[in-house]
């Protein structure tokens, strides 16, 4: 920071100039910060701690020194200046919060006006130690918001107690109306502004959503300083306190449009000595009945200034129409049993109604009480009469009145056909039934001359009930009564057949009203003036024909279906001829071809026997019992009887057979 203190040294007497364009009454201050003076904050070493900077000269460590209260004398803020010399800690962090604490508490010393503004130019290049870092150093003690300044400006407390809390620096820059403007300097300031102190000064009185960057040459300080003394004079922040739950307190001003129209905001900018804006407060309260303290004191004040407006708040509870003589007390309004006031009566104990009429005197079970409670569980006594339930009526509620029977989905059929009254339905007089589901009139009954169901039915919950043969909205259809088919063979077999007693002339004139489709609608037709008659003839080829008669008031038309159903003809010799020869034919082709395989399997067996005898050896060495010798020996008989008796043998003869 040496290069910042080196510009405040030249530019003293420039800021004091430039201020004074805005305001004549200013004075400077000065206070430097640095960090406590035990370890791990501060080398302990007597060398370190007498030379901190180690051969670089500089000033013994200290927490916070009060160089100069405040004046108006530029010279005395000058030499104080540079009487300013570095000094050095061990770590990073420094503690200007203790130095910041004691500025803001310590108002005597520093020389804080009332009435003043008050802002605190917070020049550093490093981040803050706060509440809780001094547990490292074995200091419990918390910071106490003090003044602890001994004779020379020294703080006294930097090594007993914690640092401070970002709370409590933002509690007292409250309640001493300090605006405090964060100057960064130094290579890392940009890192230093977002991280440590954009959010801190966001959130202090006077403060911005950003810090001030500090030039490398700090040549930028008077821009610094005059643009925030100009902000802040011409910024009002209203601030409220003392405020109790059950006040809304609102702010709105004309700062933004100028006229009549208010926007609902506590801060204006870019005010001057020429441009006047008023603030409205809305007051609203949220007390449900009247509190025991009536009267509670809110606070207004501007944000940095010591102004203060105190505004006291009264509840009035009692209107002035409930004071004498405006009240009536026994007022024959309410029948001389209660306090006529504002309008209403206020009964005397044992009567209630708008007009006290109400005697409440008696039990309620006497009054509205019944076997299964109080009007029946299905109602409130009130006056001493049963007030049902919607569904419930009755003197005491005993009637369900949606235990009626429905008809359509409704209870007696809906309001326009009548009431459930006690269970039961109390119809119209258009209406009648359980449910009055039946209405009164025959109208629905009647035919075109005035005859109830075309005398074929009698009229019952306003419709026919047809006698047996006939069907229709008024007994109008007779699906078997003679004549109505018969009448129209001969047009439906033309119209759909070509065929029949017409020819083509008689056809085109007398059969208009008849139509061939491929499909006969079945049901009925949706207009009850129609009746359907379906029929079913047969030609004189015996084939089926279907059709359908429509009668209507003003014409009659028939649809004939297009296609008929007729009965298989006589059978065809040729046919059965050819059919049986087939399958003779076919038969015996079957028992050829199967005689044929059995064959060829018997001869393949056979075979095979054959070719295996072959292979046998036994064949070499037999006779071919069918081969026949050529040569044939015949012995004589004679010739052995000779030789019994003596006789000389005769020769044997031979001969060649050929």
């Amino acid at each position: 920071m040496r290069a910042l203190v080196s510009s405040l040294r030249g530019l003293a007497t420039n800021i004091a100039d430039d201020i004074a364009t805005i305001t004549t009454d200013f004075r400077f201050g000065l206070g430097t910060a640095m960090d406590k003076v035990i370890d791990p904050f501060t080398k302990q070493d007597p060398y370190r701690l007498k030379n901190p900077c180690g051969p670089d000269p500089c000033d013994k460590p200290y927490s916070f020194i009060h160089r100069l209260s405040l004046t108006n004398n530029t010279n005395e803020f000058q030499i104080a200046l540079s009487r300013v010399n570095t000094t050095g800690n061990q770590d990073k962090v420094e503690g200007l919060f203790d130095g910041l604490m004691q500025v803001m508490v310590c108002g005597e010393r520093i020389g804080w006006r009332n009435k003043a503004r008050r802002i605190v130019l917070y020049a550093t290049d490093i981040n803050f130690h706060q509440a809780g870092d001094g547990r490292v150093a074995g200091i419990l003690e918390p910071n106490d918001c003090l003044c602890h300044l001994d004779g020379t400006g020294k703080y006294t407390k930097a090594e007993i107690q914690d640092y401070p809390s970002v709370g409590q620096i933002v509690q007292k820059a409250r309640e001493n109306n300090i605006n405090v403007i964060f100057v960064i300097g130094g290579e890392n300031n940009q890192f230093i502004r977002n991280f440590y102190y954009d959010d801190l000064s966001a959130i202090l009185p006077g403060g911005v959503n950003n810090a001030s960057a500090l030039s490398t040459d700090s040549s930028n300080i008077l821009n610094i300083v005059r643009d925030n003394y100009r902000r802040l004079r011409e910024t009002v922040k209203l601030i409220n306190s003392g405020i109790p739950e059950e006040l809304n307190v609102e702010i709105y001003t004309n700062c933004k449009t100028g006229g009549r129209n208010l926007d609902k905001t506590n801060i204006c900018q870019g005010l001057t000595t020429d441009k006047l804006t008023n603030f409205t407060l809305y007051i609203t309260s949220n007390f449900t009945v009247c509190p025991e303290k009536r009267s509670v004191d809110l606070t207004i004040f501007p944000e940095g200034l010591e102004e203060r407006v105190q505004i006291e708040v009264e509840h009035v509870c009692d209107c002035d129409c409930q004071l004498e003589p405006e009240v009536e007390r026994n007022s024959t309004r309410c029948n001389r049993r209660g306090t006529y006031e504002c309008g209403i009566c206020q009964c005397d104990a044992g009567w209630s109604g708008k007009s006290c009429d109400c005697d409440e005197r008696g039990t309620t079970m006497d009054a509205c009480g019944t076997e299964s409670g109080i009007c029946s569980n299905a109602g409130n006594c009130t006056c001493r009469k049963c007030d049902c339930f919607e569904g419930y009526s009755g003197e005491r509620c005993e009637c369900n009145d949606r235990n009626c029977p429905s008809y359509n989905g409704l209870l007696c059929g809906g309001n326009e056909r009548g009431q459930c009254s006690c269970g039961k339905c109390v119809c119209d007089v258009k209406y009648t039934g359980e449910a009055c589901e039946c209405p009164v009139s025959t109208e629905a009954c009647r035919d075109n001359n005035g005859t109830l169901c075309s005398d074929n039915g009698v009229c019952e919950c306003g419709k026919c009930r047809c006698d047996i043969k006939y069907s229709g909205a008024i007994c109008d259809r007779c699906q078997h009564c003679p004549g109505t088919c018969e009448n129209n063979k001969n047009c439906v077999e033309c119209i759909g057949f070509n065929q029949g007693l017409f020819n083509e002339t008689i056809c085109i004139q007398r059969c208009k009203n008849v139509e061939a489709v491929s499909i006969l609608q079945e049901t009925d037709t949706s207009d009850n003036e129609t009746s359907l008659t379906p029929c079913v003839i047969q030609d004189k080829y015996g084939c089926i024909i279907s059709f359908n008669v429509y009668n209507s008031p003003d014409r009659q038309f028939i649809q004939v279906k297009s296609s008929k159903r007729c009965p298989l003809g006589p059978p065809n010799p040729v046919t059965i001829g050819a059919s049986v020869s087939g399958a003779i034919f076919l038969v015996g082709l079957s028992l050829i071809l199967i005689w044929k395989l059995l064959t060829m399997v018997y001869d393949k067996l056979e075979y095979a026997k054959f070719e295996s005898e072959i292979q046998n050896p036994i064949w070499e060495k037999s006779d071919n019992p069918i081969y026949k010798e050529c040569v044939t020996t015949v012995q004589n008989p004679v010739h052995e009887a000779n030789l019994i008796h003596g006789n000389e043998p005769n020769p044997k003869e031979e001969y060649l057979i050929g």
